[in-house]
């Protein structure tokens, strides 16, 4: 499957241009005036993992993150739209069974790591904290969401690297960018295996 480039990458240097880039736009508050309102249908379910259900509600509010990526072209944003939202419920997926994996191996990323990666994703940009909260808010995350998603990226390279340990030949993957390529291929392999002994139903 083709990377949109939808990952927002811990400590990454160059997260200032993730951030910028997932801008969503901001909802004006409805008007609370006494008017009759559309019945509001019952939320979708976007997939099924095990006993886990992955709402459509949930994916549609990760795809508002991304939105303004898209191209402005009708055809092309479709088809982009469709890849994206693809992408997203796929790693949705992912995250269930990486977590459910995490849960046996007695992985978790405490509230301290999670608040050390935030300081260093802002040292990392040069941002202050209050600069760094700015620049989230304006890409249509919330404090909490951001937490919760470098809280997912801190829990799955926990897993990775544990599950990944002893696995990769460091004589064929001396330096750091054939190191991760094989990181990267066994993270494949992992999933393969967590999807197959799962019962997962996309819809």
């Amino acid at each position: 499957m083709a990377r949109l480039g939808l990952r927002i990458v811990l400590l990454a240097p160059a997260i200032v241009v993730s951030i910028a880039s997932l801008s969503s736009s901001v909802r004006a508050e409805e008007p609370r005036a006494h008017v009759a309102r559309a019945p509001v249908p019952l939320d979708g379910v976007a997939a099924i993992v095990d006993d886990e259900i992955i709402f459509r509600s949930d994916l549609d509010a990760q795809v508002r993150h991304f939105e303004q990526k898209l191209s402005h072209d009708p055809v092309q944003r479709r088809a982009e739209l469709a890849a994206m939202e693809k992408e997203l419920l796929a790693r949705a997926v992912d995250t269930i069974l990486i977590a459910r994996d995490c849960k046996r191996l007695h992985l978790e990323a405490t509230d301290a790591e999670v608040a050390a990666g935030i300081e260093s994703v802002a040292k990392a940009n040069n941002f202050t904290r209050k600069r760094l909260d700015t620049e989230l808010a304006n890409a249509g995350f919330t404090t909490l969401e951001y937490q919760e998603e470098i809280r997912r990226q801190i829990l799955e390279q926990k897993w990775l690297m544990t599950r990944a340990s002893g696995k990769i030949d460091r004589k064929k993957a001396p330096d750091a960018v054939s190191f991760q390529a094989a990181l990267e291929k066994q993270r494949e392999a992992l999933l393969v295996d967590l999807r197959r002994r799962a019962y997962i139903e996309v819809r």
